[in-house]
């Protein structure tokens, strides 16, 4: 099942190291990510994906 990504709540969850590494981000695009500095249209579709099942993951 395919939930809608919420950058709210893992930013509410979880620190720029943690959503880090969980994806197999660099910390500074984790950090633009918490800062709400970059639009998740903007993020590669990898990390996009990658994003959206943390993100289902933390919802359940």
């Amino acid at each position: 099942m395919s939930t809608e990504l919420n950058l709210s709540l893992l930013v509410e969850k979880l620190t720029a190291y943690q959503i880090s590494r969980a994806v197999s981000i660099d910390m500074d695009l984790a950090q633009k990510i918490v800062d709400e500095e970059v639009r998740i249209e903007e993020l590669p579709s990898d990390v996009y994906d990658k994003l959206e099942e943390l993100n289902s993951k933390l919802m359940n």
